[in-house]
């Protein structure tokens, strides 16, 4: 019933065998599966195409390029020592990561500090340090910053978008969205639009929400 068989049995002149055999053969059931709807059918995968964070190309399927990576860190820590008594506040610590934000190839420190000074309980300030010439500068710094901070794929003003926490108390706890002027990222993590934590984002987290433990926290 619908099977076919590999055995051919001669039923008249060599001439109408052969016919038989051609028949048979174009049939599809020399041997082949007969599934047209698999792999071997030669499908297109219309699939969306692998993201990447960075400026270099994806080189495998589901590979995406990272925009962390380390940095010159004795000269980053005193420019964040510089920057604290500028502002003349206390010491404390702080969580640093490396990210090239704005995809030339140069990463720019994310500052994330913990001390008194600098917290409230809605949060603390995030801050960018881009290098120069001379050591790392302030480009930015945003209030009221809550981990995990995570790096969208997403740019504006040829910056990555950076995704934050922010609340606590009276004021609900939201994932807000920052977004870089031309001169810094907002100002203020509360006023933010929110990102609820539902929706489809491609980031990568530069500071995860977990406390750093206590032998890598810095201090300045």
């Amino acid at each position: 019933m619908g099977v076919c068989s590999n055995k051919i049995r001669p039923v008249g002149p060599p001439l109408a065998v052969a016919g038989i055999v051609l028949v048979f053969l174009l049939s599809g059931c020399g041997g082949g599966s007969g599934n047209r709807n698999g792999p071997s059918a030669g499908i297109a995968n219309t699939g969306p195409a692998p993201v990447q964070l960075g400026g270099s190309p994806v080189t495998g399927a589901g590979v995406q390029t990272s925009v962390l990576g380390p940095l010159d860190e004795p000269l980053v820590r005193r420019s964040i020592e510089n920057y604290r008594i500028s502002k003349k506040r206390a010491k404390g610590s702080y969580r640093l990561v490396g990210a090239d934000l704005n995809g030339n190839g140069s990463r720019e420190a994310i500052v994330l500090f913990q001390g008194k000074d600098w917290c409230t309980r809605t949060g603390c300030s995030l801050a960018v340090f881009q290098s120069f010439k001379h050591g790392y500068r302030v480009i930015s710094r945003t209030v009221r910053v809550k981990p995990p901070v995570e790096i969208d794929r997403v740019m504006t003003n040829a910056y990555h978008d950076i995704l934050v926490q922010t609340g606590g108390g009276p004021a609900p706890q939201r994932r807000v969205r920052l977004q870089f002027t031309g001169e810094g990222y907002s100002r203020n993590a509360m006023l933010q639009t929110e990102v609820p934590l539902g929706s489809v984002v491609r980031t990568e987290i530069a500071i995860d929400a977990a406390p750093a433990p206590a032998t890598s926290a810095a201090r300045y």
